[in-house]
Protein backbone atom coordinates (compact mmCIF):
# COMPACT_ATOMS: atom_id res chain seq x y z
CA UNK A 1 0.00 0.00 0.00
CA UNK A 2 1.22 3.43 -0.98
CA UNK A 3 1.69 5.95 2.01
CA UNK A 4 -1.09 8.03 0.15
CA UNK A 5 -3.22 5.30 0.21
CA UNK A 6 -2.17 4.66 3.73
CA UNK A 7 -2.75 8.14 5.07
CA UNK A 8 -6.46 7.98 3.92
CA UNK A 9 -6.92 5.10 4.99
CA UNK A 10 -5.76 5.97 8.58
CA UNK A 11 -7.25 9.52 8.43
CA UNK A 12 -11.02 7.73 7.65
CA UNK A 13 -10.98 5.96 10.45
CA UNK A 14 -10.65 8.50 12.77
CA UNK A 15 -12.95 11.35 11.04
CA UNK A 16 -15.35 11.18 13.65
CA UNK A 17 -13.12 11.90 16.53
CA UNK A 18 -11.61 14.77 14.31
CA UNK A 19 -15.09 16.40 14.06
CA UNK A 20 -16.00 16.12 17.60
CA UNK A 21 -12.95 17.87 18.46
CA UNK A 22 -13.36 20.42 15.84
CA UNK A 23 -16.85 20.98 17.55
CA UNK A 24 -15.61 21.32 20.97
CA UNK A 25 -13.06 24.14 19.68
CA UNK A 26 -15.77 26.16 17.82
CA UNK A 27 -17.88 26.20 21.19
CA UNK A 28 -15.04 28.28 22.79
CA UNK A 29 -15.91 31.91 21.98
CA UNK A 30 -12.40 32.92 21.71
CA UNK A 31 -12.49 36.39 20.07
CA UNK A 32 -8.95 37.95 19.91
CA UNK A 33 -7.94 40.35 21.90
CA UNK A 34 -10.47 38.68 24.55
CA UNK A 35 -7.73 36.79 27.14
CA UNK A 36 -10.47 34.52 28.89
CA UNK A 37 -11.62 32.80 25.72
CA UNK A 38 -7.93 32.29 24.27
CA UNK A 39 -6.62 31.16 27.17
CA UNK A 40 -9.50 28.51 27.33
CA UNK A 41 -9.14 27.62 23.77
CA UNK A 42 -5.56 27.18 23.67
CA UNK A 43 -5.89 25.23 27.19
CA UNK A 44 -8.31 23.07 25.25
CA UNK A 45 -6.28 22.36 22.06
CA UNK A 46 -2.92 21.80 24.11
CA UNK A 47 -5.12 18.97 26.07
CA UNK A 48 -6.22 16.97 22.71
CA UNK A 49 -2.15 17.37 21.27
CA UNK A 50 -1.62 15.29 24.54
CA UNK A 51 -4.21 13.31 24.06
CA UNK A 52 -3.16 12.37 20.88
CA UNK A 53 0.53 11.08 22.34
CA UNK A 54 2.35 14.62 21.25
CA UNK A 55 3.88 16.89 23.38
CA UNK A 56 2.19 20.00 24.44
CA UNK A 57 3.48 23.12 26.24
CA UNK A 58 1.75 26.41 27.01
CA UNK A 59 4.22 29.29 26.96
CA UNK A 60 3.14 31.52 29.22
CA UNK A 61 -0.20 32.13 27.75
CA UNK A 62 1.28 33.85 24.81
CA UNK A 63 0.31 31.16 22.55
CA UNK A 64 1.81 27.21 22.76
CA UNK A 65 3.49 24.20 21.05
CA UNK A 66 2.82 20.93 19.98
CA UNK A 67 5.83 18.58 19.05
CA UNK A 68 6.69 15.21 17.29
CA UNK A 69 9.86 13.78 16.21
CA UNK A 70 13.36 15.19 16.92
CA UNK A 71 15.21 12.18 18.31
CA UNK A 72 16.15 10.92 14.58
CA UNK A 73 18.51 13.34 12.89
CA UNK A 74 20.65 11.64 10.58
CA UNK A 75 19.44 13.29 7.53
CA UNK A 76 20.91 11.14 5.09
CA UNK A 77 19.94 11.16 1.68
CA UNK A 78 17.63 13.70 2.80
CA UNK A 79 16.98 17.24 1.29
CA UNK A 80 16.25 18.55 5.49
CA UNK A 81 20.08 19.29 7.05
CA UNK A 82 20.56 17.19 10.44
CA UNK A 83 17.57 18.42 12.99
CA UNK A 84 16.28 20.88 10.75
CA UNK A 85 12.40 22.20 12.47
CA UNK A 86 8.93 21.94 10.70
CA UNK A 87 6.89 23.88 11.63
CA UNK A 88 3.30 24.33 11.30
CA UNK A 89 1.16 27.72 12.63
CA UNK A 90 -2.15 27.97 13.63
CA UNK A 91 -4.22 30.72 15.46
CA UNK A 92 -6.94 29.82 17.81
CA UNK A 93 -8.35 33.29 18.17
CA UNK A 94 -11.51 34.59 15.92
CA UNK A 95 -13.04 37.69 14.85
CA UNK A 96 -16.51 38.85 16.71
CA UNK A 97 -19.66 37.01 14.56
CA UNK A 98 -21.22 39.74 13.19
CA UNK A 99 -24.84 39.78 12.02
CA UNK A 100 -26.60 37.38 9.70
CA UNK A 101 -26.32 33.97 11.00
CA UNK A 102 -28.86 31.37 10.28
CA UNK A 103 -26.36 28.72 12.70
CA UNK A 104 -25.34 29.49 16.31
CA UNK A 105 -21.98 30.87 15.78
CA UNK A 106 -20.50 29.19 18.35
CA UNK A 107 -21.95 25.61 18.64
CA UNK A 108 -20.04 23.91 16.10
CA UNK A 109 -23.57 22.02 14.20
CA UNK A 110 -23.13 19.61 11.60
CA UNK A 111 -25.33 19.90 8.58
CA UNK A 112 -25.82 19.08 5.30
CA UNK A 113 -22.10 17.80 4.94
CA UNK A 114 -21.31 21.23 6.82
CA UNK A 115 -19.82 21.84 9.98
CA UNK A 116 -20.44 25.58 11.02
CA UNK A 117 -19.20 28.34 13.36
CA UNK A 118 -16.85 31.70 13.42
CA UNK A 119 -13.27 29.86 13.28
CA UNK A 120 -14.08 26.86 11.23
CA UNK A 121 -12.44 27.91 8.01
CA UNK A 122 -10.03 30.67 10.10
CA UNK A 123 -8.33 29.01 11.47
CA UNK A 124 -10.10 26.48 13.91
CA UNK A 125 -10.87 23.53 11.44
CA UNK A 126 -7.30 24.13 9.73
CA UNK A 127 -5.63 23.76 12.76
CA UNK A 128 -7.59 20.81 13.60
CA UNK A 129 -6.80 19.12 10.46
CA UNK A 130 -3.08 19.99 10.36
CA UNK A 131 -2.15 18.46 14.39
CA UNK A 132 -4.70 15.17 13.20
CA UNK A 133 -2.15 15.20 10.06
CA UNK A 134 0.60 15.16 12.83
CA UNK A 135 -1.50 12.07 14.37
CA UNK A 136 -2.05 10.15 11.30
CA UNK A 137 2.10 10.54 9.92
CA UNK A 138 2.87 9.24 13.97
CA UNK A 139 0.27 6.76 13.25
CA UNK A 140 2.08 4.96 10.30
CA UNK A 141 5.17 4.29 11.50
CA UNK A 142 7.21 7.34 9.45
CA UNK A 143 10.03 8.37 11.66
CA UNK A 144 11.06 12.23 11.05
CA UNK A 145 14.29 13.06 10.33
CA UNK A 146 14.08 16.49 12.34
CA UNK A 147 11.19 17.73 14.75
CA UNK A 148 7.83 18.57 13.75
CA UNK A 149 6.42 21.84 15.78
CA UNK A 150 2.82 23.04 15.61
CA UNK A 151 2.70 26.45 17.02
CA UNK A 152 -0.11 28.03 18.21
CA UNK A 153 -0.99 31.83 18.30
CA UNK A 154 -3.88 33.58 19.69
CA UNK A 155 -3.65 37.37 18.51
CA UNK A 156 -3.36 36.65 14.15
CA UNK A 157 -7.09 38.73 14.11
CA UNK A 158 -5.45 41.44 15.44
CA UNK A 159 -2.15 43.60 15.83
CA UNK A 160 0.35 40.73 16.77
CA UNK A 161 1.36 41.76 20.20
CA UNK A 162 1.48 38.22 21.84
CA UNK A 163 3.39 36.15 18.93
CA UNK A 164 6.41 38.73 18.88
CA UNK A 165 7.11 37.66 22.79
CA UNK A 166 6.07 34.15 22.15
CA UNK A 167 8.45 33.52 19.66
CA UNK A 168 11.54 35.45 22.22
CA UNK A 169 10.68 32.62 24.05
CA UNK A 170 11.03 29.43 21.57
CA UNK A 171 13.53 28.87 18.32
CA UNK A 172 11.84 29.51 15.49
CA UNK A 173 11.27 26.49 12.74
CA UNK A 174 14.01 26.71 9.50
CA UNK A 175 10.73 26.47 7.79
CA UNK A 176 6.93 26.78 8.39
CA UNK A 177 3.68 26.38 6.43
CA UNK A 178 0.53 28.05 7.79
CA UNK A 179 -2.64 26.68 6.81
CA UNK A 180 -4.63 29.83 6.86
CA UNK A 181 -5.08 31.16 3.04
CA UNK A 182 -5.85 29.12 -0.26
CA UNK A 183 -3.75 26.18 -2.53
CA UNK A 184 -1.54 25.63 -4.60
CA UNK A 185 0.64 27.56 -1.91
CA UNK A 186 1.42 31.66 -1.91
CA UNK A 187 4.66 33.04 -1.77
CA UNK A 188 3.74 36.60 -1.87
CA UNK A 189 1.90 38.61 0.51
CA UNK A 190 0.58 42.00 0.27
CA UNK A 191 1.74 44.56 3.05
CA UNK A 192 -0.37 45.72 5.73
CA UNK A 193 -1.11 49.37 7.60
CA UNK A 194 -4.18 49.64 10.25
CA UNK A 195 -4.07 53.62 10.05
CA UNK A 196 -6.15 55.08 13.13
CA UNK A 197 -7.37 58.73 12.34
CA UNK A 198 -8.75 60.95 15.52
CA UNK A 199 -9.52 64.60 15.51
CA UNK A 200 -11.77 66.23 18.37
CA UNK A 201 -13.45 69.23 17.42
CA UNK A 202 -13.42 72.51 17.83
CA UNK A 203 -16.56 73.91 19.56
CA UNK A 204 -17.95 77.32 19.12
CA UNK A 205 -18.39 79.66 21.53
CA UNK A 206 -21.76 81.40 21.70
CA UNK A 207 -20.87 85.11 23.16
CA UNK A 208 -23.06 85.39 26.68
CA UNK A 209 -25.30 88.45 24.61
CA UNK A 210 -26.20 85.62 22.09
CA UNK A 211 -28.74 83.47 21.77
CA UNK A 212 -27.64 79.74 20.19
CA UNK A 213 -29.39 80.15 16.81
CA UNK A 214 -32.39 77.79 15.92
CA UNK A 215 -32.18 74.64 14.48
CA UNK A 216 -33.11 73.82 11.04
CA UNK A 217 -32.90 70.44 9.39
CA UNK A 218 -31.84 67.83 11.33
CA UNK A 219 -28.31 67.09 13.60
CA UNK A 220 -26.14 63.91 14.05
CA UNK A 221 -26.07 62.86 17.89
CA UNK A 222 -23.03 59.85 16.94
CA UNK A 223 -22.25 57.75 14.00
CA UNK A 224 -21.04 54.10 14.96
CA UNK A 225 -20.06 51.62 12.44
CA UNK A 226 -17.61 48.43 12.28
CA UNK A 227 -15.73 46.32 14.71
CA UNK A 228 -12.76 44.79 13.40
CA UNK A 229 -10.36 46.82 10.45
CA UNK A 230 -9.96 43.49 8.64
CA UNK A 231 -13.86 42.63 7.84
CA UNK A 232 -15.86 45.21 5.40
CA UNK A 233 -18.43 46.63 7.89
CA UNK A 234 -21.82 44.98 7.03
CA UNK A 235 -23.45 47.86 9.55
CA UNK A 236 -23.46 51.33 10.23
CA UNK A 237 -25.88 53.66 11.64
CA UNK A 238 -26.50 57.56 12.67
CA UNK A 239 -28.77 58.47 15.29
CA UNK A 240 -30.40 61.77 14.39
CA UNK A 241 -32.14 64.35 16.14
CA UNK A 242 -34.72 66.13 14.17
CA UNK A 243 -36.74 69.38 15.40
CA UNK A 244 -40.20 68.14 16.64
CA UNK A 245 -42.07 70.71 13.92
CA UNK A 246 -40.19 69.69 10.92
CA UNK A 247 -39.89 65.82 11.65
CA UNK A 248 -42.61 64.92 9.00
CA UNK A 249 -41.59 66.94 6.68
CA UNK A 250 -37.64 66.07 7.13
CA UNK A 251 -38.46 62.41 7.21
CA UNK A 252 -40.55 62.57 4.34
CA UNK A 253 -37.67 64.07 1.88
CA UNK A 254 -35.08 61.42 3.55
CA UNK A 255 -36.63 58.61 2.37
CA UNK A 256 -37.37 60.03 -0.78
CA UNK A 257 -33.52 60.49 -1.41
CA UNK A 258 -32.95 57.59 -0.05
CA UNK A 259 -35.11 56.01 -2.06
CA UNK A 260 -33.51 57.26 -4.40
CA UNK A 261 -29.86 56.01 -4.10
CA UNK A 262 -29.95 53.03 -4.19
CA UNK A 263 -28.60 52.34 -1.44
CA UNK A 264 -29.22 49.77 1.26
CA UNK A 265 -30.50 52.35 3.96
CA UNK A 266 -33.53 52.51 6.25
CA UNK A 267 -34.66 55.32 8.38
CA UNK A 268 -36.33 54.40 11.35
CA UNK A 269 -38.01 56.94 13.64
CA UNK A 270 -38.52 57.10 17.09
CA UNK A 271 -39.92 59.77 19.18
CA UNK A 272 -37.81 63.06 18.30
CA UNK A 273 -35.27 60.83 17.45
CA UNK A 274 -34.60 58.50 14.44
CA UNK A 275 -31.72 56.07 13.01
CA UNK A 276 -30.29 56.40 9.76
CA UNK A 277 -29.34 52.53 9.54
CA UNK A 278 -26.97 51.31 6.91
CA UNK A 279 -26.49 48.01 5.61
CA UNK A 280 -23.64 46.51 3.56
CA UNK A 281 -22.04 43.06 2.72
CA UNK A 282 -19.13 41.75 4.79
CA UNK A 283 -15.77 40.38 3.13
CA UNK A 284 -11.91 40.35 4.32
CA UNK A 285 -10.74 42.93 3.97
CA UNK A 286 -7.98 42.17 1.57
CA UNK A 287 -10.82 41.29 -1.10
CA UNK A 288 -12.40 44.83 0.21
CA UNK A 289 -14.05 44.84 -3.04
CA UNK A 290 -16.16 41.83 -2.96
CA UNK A 291 -18.14 42.91 0.36
CA UNK A 292 -20.00 46.69 0.63
CA UNK A 293 -19.03 48.77 2.66
CA UNK A 294 -21.64 50.17 5.35
CA UNK A 295 -19.72 52.92 6.63
CA UNK A 296 -18.66 54.59 3.40
CA UNK A 297 -21.89 53.75 2.16
CA UNK A 298 -23.86 56.29 4.63
CA UNK A 299 -21.04 59.06 4.40
CA UNK A 300 -21.51 58.65 1.10
CA UNK A 301 -25.08 59.41 1.47
CA UNK A 302 -24.40 62.30 3.84
CA UNK A 303 -22.41 64.07 1.70
CA UNK A 304 -25.00 64.19 -1.11
CA UNK A 305 -25.70 67.76 -1.77
CA UNK A 306 -29.31 67.06 -1.11
CA UNK A 307 -28.38 65.44 2.13
CA UNK A 308 -26.17 68.48 3.37
CA UNK A 309 -28.79 70.93 2.65
CA UNK A 310 -30.73 69.41 5.42
CA UNK A 311 -27.86 68.85 7.70
CA UNK A 312 -27.17 71.22 10.78
CA UNK A 313 -23.65 70.07 11.31
CA UNK A 314 -20.72 72.14 12.75
CA UNK A 315 -18.52 73.23 10.40
CA UNK A 316 -16.04 70.52 11.09
CA UNK A 317 -18.41 67.55 11.03
CA UNK A 318 -19.75 68.77 7.53
CA UNK A 319 -15.80 68.85 6.04
CA UNK A 320 -15.37 65.39 7.69
CA UNK A 321 -17.59 64.05 5.92
CA UNK A 322 -17.53 65.84 2.26
CA UNK A 323 -13.18 64.84 2.36
CA UNK A 324 -14.55 61.38 3.46
CA UNK A 325 -17.10 61.13 0.08
CA UNK A 326 -14.12 63.14 -1.85
CA UNK A 327 -10.78 61.15 -0.84
CA UNK A 328 -12.58 57.16 0.10
CA UNK A 329 -16.11 57.17 -0.95
CA UNK A 330 -16.97 54.14 -2.89
CA UNK A 331 -13.60 53.39 -3.91
CA UNK A 332 -11.63 50.14 -2.84
CA UNK A 333 -8.24 50.77 -4.13
CA UNK A 334 -7.21 54.36 -3.01
CA UNK A 335 -7.28 56.04 -6.63
CA UNK A 336 -8.40 59.63 -5.39
CA UNK A 337 -6.00 59.63 -2.22
CA UNK A 338 -3.20 59.05 -4.58
CA UNK A 339 -2.20 55.63 -3.53
CA UNK A 340 -3.03 53.40 -6.27
CA UNK A 341 -0.21 50.76 -7.17
CA UNK A 342 -0.45 47.32 -8.03
CA UNK A 343 2.22 44.35 -9.29
CA UNK A 344 1.24 41.44 -10.96
CA UNK A 345 1.38 39.07 -8.22
CA UNK A 346 -0.74 40.28 -5.63
CA UNK A 347 -2.92 43.12 -7.43
CA UNK A 348 -3.89 46.52 -6.35
CA UNK A 349 -3.23 48.27 -3.36
CA UNK A 350 -6.39 48.09 -0.87
CA UNK A 351 -7.90 50.87 1.42
CA UNK A 352 -11.41 49.29 3.95
CA UNK A 353 -12.96 51.73 6.30
CA UNK A 354 -13.18 49.17 9.02
CA UNK A 355 -14.92 51.56 11.81
CA UNK A 356 -16.43 54.82 12.38
CA UNK A 357 -17.16 56.67 15.80
CA UNK A 358 -18.07 60.05 15.14
CA UNK A 359 -20.25 62.14 17.71
CA UNK A 360 -20.17 66.24 17.72
CA UNK A 361 -17.28 65.97 19.67
CA UNK A 362 -14.61 63.90 17.99
CA UNK A 363 -14.29 61.43 15.55
CA UNK A 364 -12.80 58.01 15.16
CA UNK A 365 -11.34 55.91 12.17
CA UNK A 366 -9.71 53.15 11.37
CA UNK A 367 -8.54 52.16 8.36
CA UNK A 368 -6.85 48.68 7.19
CA UNK A 369 -4.47 49.60 4.04
CA UNK A 370 -2.98 46.25 1.63
CA UNK A 371 -0.16 47.35 -0.58
CA UNK A 372 1.13 45.14 -3.24
CA UNK A 373 4.18 42.89 -2.44
CA UNK A 374 6.34 44.50 -4.71
CA UNK A 375 6.24 47.60 -2.58
CA UNK A 376 8.17 48.21 0.95
CA UNK A 377 6.71 48.74 4.17
CA UNK A 378 8.82 51.99 5.13
CA UNK A 379 8.16 54.20 1.64
CA UNK A 380 4.10 53.33 1.26
CA UNK A 381 4.01 54.50 5.10
CA UNK A 382 5.40 57.84 4.12
CA UNK A 383 2.93 57.49 1.29
CA UNK A 384 -0.06 56.59 3.49
CA UNK A 385 0.68 58.93 6.01
CA UNK A 386 0.94 61.94 3.14
CA UNK A 387 -2.26 60.86 1.63
CA UNK A 388 -4.38 61.18 4.91
CA UNK A 389 -2.87 64.71 6.03
CA UNK A 390 -5.74 66.38 4.59
CA UNK A 391 -8.27 65.04 7.22
CA UNK A 392 -6.07 67.46 9.57
CA UNK A 393 -6.68 64.76 12.15
CA UNK A 394 -3.99 62.94 14.67
CA UNK A 395 -2.55 59.14 13.10
CA UNK A 396 -1.70 56.13 14.90
CA UNK A 397 -0.34 53.38 13.12
CA UNK A 398 -2.13 50.68 15.12
CA UNK A 399 -0.28 47.79 13.36
CA UNK A 400 2.17 47.40 10.02
CA UNK A 401 3.84 44.57 8.59
CA UNK A 402 6.50 44.49 5.42
CA UNK A 403 5.17 42.46 2.45
CA UNK A 404 6.71 38.65 2.03
CA UNK A 405 8.02 36.74 -1.07
CA UNK A 406 10.02 33.49 -1.71
CA UNK A 407 11.29 32.38 -4.82
CA UNK A 408 8.74 29.29 -6.48
CA UNK A 409 12.11 27.67 -6.78
CA UNK A 410 13.12 27.14 -3.32
CA UNK A 411 13.50 23.93 -2.33
CA UNK A 412 10.76 24.26 0.63
CA UNK A 413 8.31 25.45 -1.92
CA UNK A 414 9.04 22.98 -4.74
CA UNK A 415 8.01 20.18 -2.25
CA UNK A 416 4.98 21.70 -1.20
CA UNK A 417 4.05 22.37 -4.74
CA UNK A 418 4.43 18.63 -5.53
CA UNK A 419 2.62 17.55 -2.80
CA UNK A 420 -0.73 19.48 -3.97
CA UNK A 421 -0.18 18.79 -7.86
CA UNK A 422 0.37 14.83 -7.20
CA UNK A 423 -2.86 14.93 -4.66
CA UNK A 424 -4.75 16.68 -7.16
CA UNK A 425 -3.49 15.79 -10.30
CA UNK A 426 -3.04 18.96 -11.60
CA UNK A 427 0.88 19.43 -12.82
CA UNK A 428 0.44 22.76 -13.90
CA UNK A 429 -0.58 24.57 -11.01
CA UNK A 430 2.01 27.61 -9.96
CA UNK A 431 2.43 29.02 -6.29
CA UNK A 432 0.03 32.21 -5.97
CA UNK A 433 0.67 36.17 -4.22
CA UNK A 434 -2.45 37.14 -1.96
CA UNK A 435 -4.08 40.60 -0.28
CA UNK A 436 -4.31 38.34 2.83
CA UNK A 437 -2.14 38.45 5.83
CA UNK A 438 -1.14 35.42 7.33
CA UNK A 439 1.09 34.15 10.31
CA UNK A 440 3.50 33.81 7.44
CA UNK A 441 4.99 37.21 8.28
CA UNK A 442 5.63 36.97 11.62
CA UNK A 443 8.22 33.92 10.86
CA UNK A 444 11.39 34.23 9.32
CA UNK A 445 10.97 31.47 6.79
CA UNK A 446 7.20 30.70 6.28
CA UNK A 447 4.79 29.96 3.92
CA UNK A 448 0.70 30.01 3.20
CA UNK A 449 -0.43 26.53 2.57
CA UNK A 450 -4.45 25.91 1.76
CA UNK A 451 -6.36 25.36 2.98
CA UNK A 452 -9.18 27.22 0.20
CA UNK A 453 -9.29 25.07 -2.39
CA UNK A 454 -9.40 27.07 -5.84
CA UNK A 455 -13.06 28.41 -7.06
CA UNK A 456 -13.99 27.75 -2.79
CA UNK A 457 -16.43 30.52 -1.89
CA UNK A 458 -15.02 32.71 0.60
CA UNK A 459 -16.72 32.13 3.77
CA UNK A 460 -14.12 33.40 6.45
CA UNK A 461 -15.45 36.25 8.61
CA UNK A 462 -18.38 35.86 7.00
CA UNK A 463 -21.83 35.05 8.69
CA UNK A 464 -22.62 31.23 8.96
CA UNK A 465 -18.50 30.55 8.31
CA UNK A 466 -17.99 26.37 7.23
CA UNK A 467 -15.82 23.95 6.74
CA UNK A 468 -17.24 21.05 4.14
CA UNK A 469 -16.52 17.36 5.99
CA UNK A 470 -15.30 16.58 2.59
CA UNK A 471 -12.69 19.80 2.62
CA UNK A 472 -11.36 18.77 6.16
CA UNK A 473 -10.59 15.69 5.14
CA UNK A 474 -8.72 16.09 2.11
CA UNK A 475 -7.03 19.17 4.09
CA UNK A 476 -6.15 17.09 6.53
CA UNK A 477 -4.81 14.40 4.08
CA UNK A 478 -2.74 17.20 2.00
CA UNK A 479 -1.14 18.24 5.29
CA UNK A 480 0.22 14.58 6.23
CA UNK A 481 1.53 14.09 3.21
CA UNK A 482 3.16 17.61 3.41
CA UNK A 483 5.42 16.89 6.79
CA UNK A 484 5.87 13.64 5.05
CA UNK A 485 7.60 15.14 2.13
CA UNK A 486 9.26 17.98 4.25
CA UNK A 487 10.77 15.71 6.89
CA UNK A 488 12.10 12.62 4.38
Amino acid sequence: MSFMSEIKETIRSFQEEMLKSLQECLKIKSLSGEEEGTRRVLEYFLELGRSLGFEAKNIDNLGGVIEFGGDHNDGKDSGNSPGETIGIIVHLDVVPEGRGWKHEPFAGQIEDGKIYGRGAIDDKGPAISALYAMKAVKDSGFIPKGKIQMIIGLDEETSWAKTPKLLEKIPEPDFSFVPDSVFPLVIAEKGLVWLELKKVFKQKQIPDNQSPKPQSGFKIKKIEGGASLNIVPAYCEALLEIPEGEKNAVCRKLKQLISQSGFRLELMEKGTDATLASYGQPAHAFNCQEGQNAVAQLLVFLARAEVLEMLDLTDEQRKFITLFAQKIGLEHYGESLGLACEDDLTGKLTVNPGFLRMDHQALTLGLDIRFPAAERLESMLEKIKSAFRCFEAEQTVLDSLDSLSFSEDEEHIQKLLKVYRDFTGQQEVKALGTGGTTFAKAFKRAVAFGPTFPGTPKVEHQPDEYIEIEHLINCTEIYALAIKELTS
